[in-house]
């Protein structure tokens, strides 16, 4: 029997935040390899989810396994060396005024030190920044890049280290059609040549679905959840957007849709 390796497992997980339920009764698992996309209407909890298994939120119900290990305040630094994070993109954040291998050089567990300048660091900022598309400009200020590049530096940073499980929100942001696709399969390369697993919330199914292996529909709870080849009913998409959504059919490689 094959051995199924389980990177990350979320049991029961309810987040409240200023009186307000934001996460119900969430549970999900992820294998080395997968690649999961998460959809829903805005305010649904998706960010929220992914800042709960970086530790940005405090538990209020649940429990989270990261590598088999349950994440406690103890292990969450050793367990998070593992784990890459990109949240969404903000304005102030593209007036760093670093040069572009420093801000990758920050994804490394002890950037502030000499150490990455080492080969072996110097090394694996130039491999991030090849994986992207930005190794030519290593040197450039930061301030001076565009919206689509500074998304592409950022996610280098994610990936410097060469986590186990990415964690996404929106990474797609900023970019145009031509650089999205671009990065869809270079993360779906991550998964099928290096294992890593990866969670990415995306609100336009229809440009991830031929890249992830399944789709998780959320708002405050995941209302479906739905494999390759399977179809989500419209009455979740209902549920999720209210009546008045409309859905519309796409080819039979589409997940979720008719």
């Amino acid at each position: 029997m094959k051995t199924v390796n389980k990177v990350l497992e979320a049991q029961h997980l309810e987040l409240r935040l200023a009186g307000r339920t934001v996460l119900e009764d969430v549970s999900l698992s992820l294998e080395c390899g997968h690649f999961m996309g998460i959809v829903g209407p805005n305010g649904a909890g998706k960010s929220s989810l992914i800042s709960l298994i970086v530790g940005l939120h405090t538990l209020s119900r649940g429990e989270i396994y990261l590598f088999g290990a349950k994440l406690t305040k103890r292990n969450r630094a050793s367990l998070l060396r593992r784990v890459g994070y990109l949240h969404q993109l903000r304005g102030h954040q593209e007036h760093l005024p670093m040069r572009v291998e420093n801000v990758v050089a920050m994804g490394l567990s002890r950037w502030s030190l000499p150490l990455w300048q080492s080969v072996g660091g110097k090394k694996a900022i130039a491999e991030a920044l090849d994986k992207v598309d930005m190794l030519a400009m290593r040197t450039h200020d930061f301030r001076e890049l565009s919206g689509g590049q500074v998304q592409r530096v950022r996610l280098a940073r994610a990936l410097v280290h060469q986590p186990e499980l990415l964690l996404l929100d929106e990474p797609a942001a900023a970019l145009d059609s031509k650089q999205q696709q671009q990065l869809y399969v270079l993360l779906r390369g991550l998964c099928d040549d290096h294992g890593v697993a990866i969670i990415m919330v995306e609100h336009d199914i229809a440009a991830i679905t031929s890249h992830v292996d399944s789709v998780a529909c959320l708002n405050q709870y995941i209302h479906f959840h739905a494999m390759r080849g399977e179809q989500i009913p419209e009455d979740v998409w209902h549920n999720m957007y209210g009546q008045n959504v409309h859905v519309i059919a796409h080819d039979a490689a589409c997940i979720g849709c008719g």
